[in-house]
């Protein structure tokens, strides 16, 4: 039993008289049993206020590199194999999640490094042109001074389907030195908590600016008291979850939302040539089997140019290949009744439609559904098939065009919710493709094989990262030349 919860020092008496509820969690044959605290106003209202008060008395006065310091300090602990909380992650978050044990330990290694010292330094120069303006007021090109101000609450509704991306949002609001009051999704609770206590062992102080809770989504009066006492939300879910909120968030309050977007990758004829094909297969398997296409920077589709050595169709069985090979290394987890029954009775249908035309082919695992490719010829005159929706874990449509910047056809459906493209192509071709991506309301272009991946910096949901965060102070350029008039030592 593990007591899966964040809180201040000073609240820890109001907690440890609370009633608890476990959270049982079984895969892989091991069970997880987690402890968690049942909320009442009284507790949410107390631990806002504590770390609120400790924002503004200690995490406020500190400068950004102080910040950036401890970050560092925390993530070089978690790169540590032997670090003792990574081991506990490892060993809790597969059971979980049902995600293998090895794809999980792969993912915080390479996920934990980009949070460096140098890649933290950049999420910020990427957003401010100086980094100093979050520090102290600093001279404008056109004149006066400004200086950016992190709010002084920011409460995250965190996302539970990918292990560990809640610390993209806790990240953001701790260079911002914002108080940080975080609810954790019910399907992962754990690793926000454990990055919390890293944080404790290297600057206390800064540790008790920051509370990570839990509670079932709707609890309206828990919502609206937290909401209403934050400067601004931050919430990740699908678009049922995330208009639930919106409503509950108060028109004071900046509300940040990250809804569900739909991703996609591309190949050009060039990624089929002879000596690359199985290379690309490979990569391609890689986006797609990747914590079972649960992210939204997973591929639903990928569309394959004719006119290389192989067709699309070959590769759609070289990438079946490729995830039967994935599969055997990093095996999918284990299916609900309702993923599994939507994977089958889409099966079903696209067999029956197989029968009867040439132009589909059904590609599956044997005897289980680990992973499903569709190859399957599309006719843009008709609209409802379009962009062909997956049912998720590890199920992918490839479909065949002439010119792949034919594709603007197939997803016009989509404009609007476009996240990542995964993209392989020549260096001729790279600038066309790019700016027909850009002109369709793509967010992030990155290379196939990386889209599960993205780099530090990066502009989710088309967005800055920091920068919508923060209240800027303009001091104009009148104050500074009027002020001389009233300088006692001026002649």
């Amino acid at each position: 039993m593990y007591r899966c919860y964040f809180i201040p020092n000073q609240c820890k008496d109001l907690f440890e008289a609370a009633t608890f509820k476990t959270l049982v969690f079984e895969n892989h044959g091991e069970k997880v049993e987690l402890e968690v605290p049942e909320l009442t106003p009284e507790m949410v209202s107390h631990v806002i206020e504590t770390i609120k008060n400790q924002q503004q008395n200690y995490l406020r006065t500190l400068k950004t590199n102080d910040v950036i310091e401890v970050m560092d300090q925390a993530v070089q602990k978690w790169l540590n194999p032997q670090y003792e909380l990574r081991q506990l992650a490892e060993q809790m978050l597969p059971v979980i999640t049902g995600y293998d044990k090895e794809m999980v330990r792969l993912y915080i290694s390479r996920y934990f490094r980009q949070f460096r010292k140098e890649k933290l330094q950049r999420m910020i120069d990427e957003d401010f042109p100086n980094p100093l303006i979050l520090d102290e007021f600093r001279p404008r090109k056109s004149g006066g001074l400004y200086r950016a101000y992190g709010p002084e609450l920011i409460t995250h509704i965190f996302s539970g389907n990918v292990p560990a991306l809640p610390l993209w949002s806790l990240t953001a609001g701790v260079l911002l030195k914002s108080a940080t009051f975080g609810k954790v999704s019910s399907s992962e609770p754990l690793f926000s908590v454990l990055f919390a206590k890293t944080l404790r062992e290297i600057d206390p102080q800064l540790a008790e600016t920051i509370a990570i809770v839990s509670w079932k989504g709707g609890e309206v009066d828990l919502e609206k008291l937290s909401f209403s006492q934050s400067n601004a939300v931050i919430a990740y879910g699908g678009k049922e979850a995330i208009d639930q909120i919106k409503e509950k968030v108060p028109s004071h309050v900046s509300f940040h939302a990250h809804g569900h977007k739909v991703s996609f990758g591309m190949l050009t004829k060039e990624c089929l040539a002879a000596t690359k094909v199985w290379r690309t297969a490979k990569l391609a398997a890689h986006d797609v089997s990747w914590f079972d296409q649960q992210g939204c920077l997973s591929p639903h589709v990928f569309f394959v140019e004719r006119g290389g050595k192989y067709g699309p169709r070959e590769f759609a069985e070289m990438l079946a290949n490729e995830m039967e090979n994935f599969q055997s290394i990093h095996p999918r987890a284990a299916l609900s009744e309702e993923e599994q029954h939507a994977i089958v009775s889409q099966r079903s249908s696209l067999e029956f439609e197989s029968f009867e035309s040439k132009t589909m082919n059904l590609i599956k695992s044997d005897g289980n559904t680990v992973w499903t490719v569709v190859y399957r010829e599309l006719k843009t005159n008709n609209r409802e098939e379009l962009f062909p929706f997956s049912p998720l874990n590890r199920f992918i449509t490839v479909i065949p065009v002439d010119n792949i910047l034919e594709i603007k056809q197939y997803i016009r459906g989509i404009v609007g919710y476009i996240q990542s493209v995964g993209v392989g192509c020549s260096p001729q071709r790279l600038t066309s493709i790019i700016s027909m991506l850009g002109d369709a309301g793509v967010n992030r272009i990155c290379a196939v094989g990386s889209m599960p991946h993205p780099q530090p910096g990066w502009h989710h949901d088309g967005r800055f990262h920091l920068a919508d965060l923060v209240r800027f102070c303009d001091v104009e350029s009148s104050l500074e030349d009027q002020m001389d008039e009233f300088d006692p030592y001026r002649d």
